[in-house]
């Protein structure tokens, strides 16, 4: 079973040894979890470490170091080894090469790789960009611009943050605009469990808080993020 769970070629005994006392340990650490073949993914992502370290690897075919690994995944080298134990028992991992030289890559074969993991990054990488399309294709057609702001733009969000939304409006439709947009937050809401949090200006009224230096306006001309082909700096300069 060990053979199998490293991939071909086997392993020296003391290799062996090794890699049955981290399984071992991995047992005793998933405790109670479900068995693997039925629900896998407990096992894969036991720790959020693990799942740092497949995304760190998702996108290096040959391979890197495991400090290298540690880097990529934002983790300690100690808690990267940890993790990199666990993955190679379930055979998510391969190591190649030897010593120092040691290089550590996605098992490709594997089908949970396939048909599970690789789907699921590559979903989560086009998460941010759906985000942004669908305010874009929501309201664009009835703002002169829309400039995503705040913990969102600043790459700062977690679970529960708002997204920031500032809205400039065609002169006589500021009303308009702050309907549909609260009418969309609600399906926004809806698909992405975020909540739209938008504030909606004139031109006139945006052009005279920039006049006036207001923050708020400085600060997402300097950090915001324009979701339209019209920009917030054209409006208010």
């Amino acid at each position: 079973m060990l053979y199998y769970l490293n991939g071909p070629g086997g392993r020296s005994s003391g290799s062996l040894c090794l890699d049955l006392q981290t399984f071992v340990c991995y047992t005793r650490h998933m405790g109670k979890k479900k068995a693997f073949v039925s629900c896998p993914l407990d096992w894969v992502f036991a720790a959020p470490s693990q799942l740092a370290v497949l995304r760190a690897l998702k996108d290096s075919a040959e391979g890197m170091s495991g400090r290298a690994a540690a880097r990529a995944a934002g983790i300690n080298h100690q808690a990267c080894k940890q993790a990199l134990d666990r993955l190679e028992a379930l055979g998510l991992v391969i190591r190649q090469g030897s010593g120092h030289t040691q290089l550590l890559r996605l098992n490709l074969s594997h089908a949970l790789i396939q048909d599970a993991l690789l789907p699921l990054f590559r979903a989560e990488k086009a998460f941010q960009a759906q985000l942004r399309g669908a305010i874009a294709r929501g309201l664009g057609r009835d703002a002169r611009t829309a400039t995503l702001f705040g913990s969102a733009a600043r790459k700062e969000d977690r679970p529960g943050s708002d997204i920031d939304l500032l809205l400039v409006a065609e002169t006589g439709k500021k009303a308009a605009l702050a309907g549909k947009a609260a009418e969309f937050g609600r399906d926004f809401t809806k698909k992405y469990g975020l909540r739209l949090s938008p504030i909606t200006y004139t031109a006139a009224e945006a052009r005279a808080r920039y006049d006036s230096g207001d923050p708020l306006i400085r600060n997402i001309l300097a950090h915001g993020i324009d979701l339209l082909d019209k920009k917030l700096r054209e409006i208010v300069s």
